[in-house]
């Protein structure tokens, strides 16, 4: 008769003390609310332009 043994406890409680060591070394502090971010006209313009030049050419080929 064979002997089983379930490592399944013993592999889950490693794997969370594993989890928690590595939480605490990433943790850091986070503020609540992130400021807000000032958006540019730039970067919206060049994906028109792209968007455009993509259905001109599009028009061309149907």
């Amino acid at each position: 008769m064979t002997t089983r043994t379930n490592m399944a406890p013993a592999q889950k409680l490693h794997l969370d003390r594993a989890a928690r060591n590595a939480g605490e070394a990433f943790a850091f502090d986070e503020p609540d609310a992130t400021p807000g971010t000032s958006r540019s006209y730039g970067s919206s313009l060049i994906w028109l332009g792209m968007a455009a030049v993509a259905l001109a050419g599009l028009s061309l080929v149907f």
